[in-house]
């Protein structure tokens, strides 16, 4: 689906590129259907509860718990899923939902930890935005550094300049 779309997603392809017998595919599947319907929760588990987990293990205040998302953010491959999902989502109200649904809970989850250091909520909203617009636009548009390093510093920096105010 990330290569060539989610029209490309087919059972014997798949099985053959995974190593394993169609057989198998139906053992864990019903169709192809099952298996697309299942994808948005798998990207919420894959891509969003993971990242939230470690921003809210992470000792320490709201600004050390944003600083550990962006750290998080900075070490994963930034189009690992996002991308693809949002394709599907222009053609499938289902898969749209679900996108809405997971950007709220990653929003949401910014937003409070920016009311947690201090903010009136509009404001704490706002800067949540910025901070996840930051990263989906990068992908978006391409403009992501190639290293993991260079992807963690500019993903650090970007927190640094929202909480520059809050420390």
């Amino acid at each position: 689906m990330r290569e060539k779309g989610v029209d490309h997603v087919k059972v014997e392809p798949l099985a053959l590129r995974l190593g394993v017998t169609k057989g198998s595919f139906y053992w864990h599947f019903q169709n192809r259907r099952d298996l697309l319907d299942a994808l948005p929760q798998f990207w919420a588990e894959q891509q969003t509860a993971p990242v939230l987990a470690h921003g809210a293990s992470a000792a320490g205040g709201p600004v050390v718990k944003l600083h550990a998302v962006a750290e998080y953010l900075g070490r994963e491959d930034p189009d690992r899923y996002d991308n693809a999902m949002r394709a599907w989502a222009q053609f499938d109200e289902g898969v749209a939902a679900a996108v809405r649904e997971i950007d709220q809970r990653r929003l949401n989850f910014s937003a409070e930890l920016f009311e947690a250091a201090g903010l009136p909520p509009e404001e704490a909203a706002t800067r949540a935005r910025l901070f996840y617009f930051f990263d989906v636009g990068g992908q978006i548009t391409g403009d992501v550094p190639a290293t993991v390093d260079a992807r963690r510093r500019r993903s650090l920096r970007r927190v640094e300049l929202l909480t520059a105010d809050l420390d």
